[in-house]
């Protein structure tokens, strides 16, 4: 481990970010700490870059001292020095013309060079510029497809064919998809790149069989280089073009050519699918998006603020976070609801402005969901005693529900360590703290996944 650390070009940096893995919690190091790029590491000065003023503001507000405080460890005198990596995107008014601009150029080029199948298969696919492996908010929750989604872009030769990326609306799957087409766009602007929905699929099917023009349809799916299909679970019950899709998988599978789709369920939970596709879908890899955690919501929010140049304090951000935890869309949705109000009405937006126009659509439920009703929860789905959970006993019967009830009051509440501890009988604030890092830390592992998942079902239906 030495020798790789001296032959590194950013030796300081490395043991920055082990020092960070160790203290800062799996959430928040996937959240920042990845979005961290060494620009400098030399002599006294260890320079830091980060891809947007969001990030920047944010990890300087918020972690900028645990970074001070590591770099001090080091024992020598270094200065840090955190700022936008060169040729980071600025928000501003122009963007949104420039997404205008992008958005219609493929189907301008596409006219004017004719409409035939073939020049469609070469032409540049329409991906939403705002979709971008840079605007994805990257959290435990979604970390495994965001590093698979990567994986197809930053190799010529695909290590997961296909990969299924599999979630609820919402959270992620066509941001994923187009963003793989915007780098792979920017890095081989001369690949045949399909993106599609299974809807235009299906469309695509059907016209050429009732146009008598098969072998063009399947010439274009067919000859692409990658393949990008979108809710592939609207092909369900639809038998001709099921028969399609598996000759065209098995053509661009033994061609080594990327294959990525993405489904609202898993591939045994779709219905009235033929086998040999099913199982087709189990060959490569399968990652799941979950619904965000607490922290990541609040970044996405920011992340969305910045973007649309809205002035959004943190404690508005952390209230819409906390109200709105299953959809990523509907999070968005809320917050260009409360600017827009606050635009029209000329009023700041602040919390009680928050309140007052989502008042209507956070529900009840989610506004109760305290500390105590997670505790209760956790008893209910463990069968043990609140009393138990907030007792001194430390048998693995009651050390390891409470230990998920401290995660999840984590996850879900915004509630402080100590309040966490407080709620758990008086328990110190580093008690809580080793138990959300030991539970995250152990998602990995079906059984403890399953009961935090099965736990969050009941929280949150």
């Amino acid at each position: 481990m030495q020798g790789s650390t001296e032959s590194s070009p950013f030796p300081r940096w490395d043991r920055l970010r082990e020092a960070l893995k160790n203290r800062l919690s799996p959430q928040a190091y996937a959240t920042w700490v990845t979005q961290m790029a060494c620009l400098e590491d030399a002599g006294q000065t260890l320079r830091i870059g980060l891809p947007d003023s969001f990030s920047l503001n944010w990890v300087s507000d918020h972690y900028r001292h645990v970074l001070e405080e590591e770099v001090a460890a080091f024992g020598d005198p270094v200065e840090l020095q955190l700022e936008l990596r060169p040729g980071a995107p600025e928000a501003g008014p122009e963007s949104r013309k420039v997404e205008l601009s992008q958005a219609t150029a493929p189907r301008r080029a596409s006219l004017e060079r004719g409409a035939s199948s073939r020049d469609d298969a070469r032409s540049a696919p329409r991906v939403n510029p705002r979709y971008t492996f840079q605007s994805f908010v990257v959290g435990p929750s979604n970390e495994l497809a965001w590093a698979a989604a990567r994986s197809v872009v930053d190799s010529e030769i695909p290590t997961y064919s296909p990969l299924v990326i599999v979630g609820g609306v919402g959270l992620g799957k066509t941001h994923l998809m187009h963003a793989i087409a915007h780098e792979l766009m920017k890095r081989r602007p001369n690949l045949k790149i399909h993106l599609r929905t299974s809807e235009q699929f299906i469309t695509d099917v059907v016209q050429g069989i009732r146009m008598n023009k098969m072998d063009e349809v399947r010439w274009a799916y067919r000859a692409c280089d990658v393949l990008l299909l979108d809710d592939i679970q609207f092909i369900s019950g639809k038998e001709t073009c099921q028969e399609e899709f598996f000759h065209t998988f098995n053509a661009l599978y033994d061609a080594q050519k990327p294959i990525v789709v993405t489904s609202d369920r898993l591939p045994h939970e779709i219905s009235d699918i033929q086998e040999r596709v099913r199982s087709r879908f189990t060959w490569g890899l399968i990652a799941d998006l979950k619904v965000p955690e607490l922290e990541t919501r609040a970044a996405i929010l920011k992340r969305k603020a910045t973007t649309d140049g809205i002035a959004l304090d943190d404690d508005v951000a952390m209230f819409l976070a906390q109200s709105i935890r299953s959809n990523v869309r509907e999070l968005e949705g809320c917050l260009v609801r409360v600017h827009a109000y606050s635009s029209l009405t000329r009023r700041e937006l602040t919390l009680s402005l928050a309140r007052e126009v989502l008042k209507d659509i956070v529900s009840d439920k989610g506004r109760a969901l305290t500390c105590d009703v997670i505790v209760r929860a956790v008893s209910a789905h463990f069968d043990v005693k609140v009393s138990d959970l907030k007792s001194a006993r430390r048998s693995r019967l009651i050390a390891f529900p409470r230990q998920i009830a401290m995660y999840l009051c984590r996850r879900h509440t915004g509630a402080s360590y100590p309040e966490i501890g407080q709620a758990l009988g008086g328990k110190d604030h580093t008690t809580a703290l080793n138990a959300f890092n030991k539970i995250g830390q152990r998602l990995s592992d079906p059984d403890v996944r399953s009961h935090v998942e099965e736990i969050e079902r009941v929280l949150l239906d």
